[in-house]
């Protein structure tokens, strides 16, 4: 472990942005500098006082809009060093702990990390995201939602859990959601509108898989002493870690993600986490496709394997339960691509510092943040924050 690193302020693009993509997608210089405005307002301090940038996007999706023109835009002098991070859907969380690493490194003492919104620059994203997966699976058949379908289908085999306890995540997403300015579906969804929205894929219904949103979200990171200086609500980053596995889907077998349990197991070591559903006081968690909520309950710890949905039965995940899972409506509500996974370490730390609004739990000590990506999950990030 390096020096103590801080979040000290956090921003987002005005709430309009956080829409549907092709509204907004001619104003992506807009967004990034609202998001990074915000940020450094928040923080306290302005462009100049920054030491390096991260920036993440994935690149297939940026052709139209490279780094360098977006950074250019938020009128940052060229000699400030620029790190681009891509690592698919994790990028945000890969982003985040490259920023951390800058400043607990002692390399740099304020660093920003900046999540663009990812769909702008594409007019059909399908193909683009089909190259996650493997080449016999991408062109004849695959599509994003087959992710999610895999993971639901499997889950239910193995656990015997039903497609009314993934409608019951929805529900509790989209009723935490209408409290969230910066949420693109803000409509309190129930139980019964999610079973009867369209199938998708089956087991996925329209109401369980996520839009396709707009929307862009910075985050400013310092050392421990200058973040002492600048405000008495920053956050502590305990710990990051992030985790791996080949694309390769054939022996796979969709019924939970064994990855994220062993970066789980890592990142508790580390921070002394011996029961996380106590020792937690909020999660934010990647959950585009619905399925994917109640598998990461089990990977993270938070229940024995299959008993995800046993939690989400007892309400012990909702707003006013034991451990509030995505009190922000998480990404099955709003999607902004790599701003989505940017934000669940934004959302966990606003809890944390108090200014989290009409989505605010209270007394939130510390929480965890969670990044997902790759096709058939093949990527984790988890972040452990805690009050400084």
């Amino acid at each position: 472990m390096g020096l103590d690193t801080n979040i000290v302020g956090v921003g987002y693009s005005d709430p309009d942005t956080f829409t549907d993509h092709r509204e907004s997608r001619t104003h992506k210089e807009t967004m990034g500098y609202q998001a990074v405005s915000s940020a450094l307002e928040h923080a306290g301090i302005g462009i100049d006082d920054l030491d390096a940038t991260v920036f993440t996007s994935v690149d297939g999706f940026e052709g139209t809009n490279r780094i360098e023109r977006t950074m250019e835009t938020f009128g940052q002098d060229t000699n400030t060093p620029l790190l681009s991070v891509n690592t698919g859907g994790t990028g945000g969380g890969s982003a985040f702990k490259a920023g951390y690493e800058l400043v607990s490194s002692g390399m740099h003492d304020l660093v920003l990390v900046y999540g663009s919104s990812t769909w702008d620059s594409a007019v059909d994203a399908q193909q683009i995201l089909n190259t996650a997966a493997p080449p016999l699976y991408e062109k004849p058949f695959i599509a994003a939602a087959h992710m999610g379908a895999f993971y639901g289908t499997g889950y239910m085999e193995k656990h015997g859990a039903t497609e009314e306890d993934f409608a019951r995540a929805a529900a509790k997403n989209y009723q935490a959601a209408a409290n969230n300015p910066y949420a693109h579906r803000r409509e309190p969804y129930t139980v019964e509108d999610v079973l009867d929205s369209p199938m998708v894929v089956s087991p996925l219904r329209l109401l369980g898989t996520c839009p396709v949103s707009g929307g862009s979200v910075a985050l400013v990171l310092a050392s421990k002493e200058t973040a002492q200086e600048l405000t008495d609500t920053s956050v502590h980053v305990e710990d990051i870690d992030t985790i791996s596995n080949t694309y390769l889907t054939g022996y796979r077998e969709y019924q939970g993600f064994e990855k994220l349990d062993k970066l789980a197991d890592r990142v508790y070591g580390r921070t002394d986490v011996e029961d996380p559903l106590s020792e937690f006081d909020v999660a934010e968690l990647f959950n585009p496709y619905i399925p994917f909520e109640p598998i990461e309950y089990d990977a993270l710890g938070f229940c024995e394997p299959g008993g995800g949905p046993e939690l989400l039965r007892e309400g012990v995940t909702d707003m006013d339960g034991e451990l509030p899972v995505n009190p922000s409506g998480g990404p099955l509500c709003t999607n902004p691509g790599i701003a989505a996974s940017v934000a669940r370490h934004a959302e966990v730390a606003l809890q944390i510092m108090g200014e989290a609004g009409d989505r605010q739990i209270d007394d939130v000590e510390r929480g965890i943040a969670h990044s997902w990506g790759g096709n058939d999950g093949q990527f984790h990030s988890l972040a452990v924050l805690s009050r400084d």
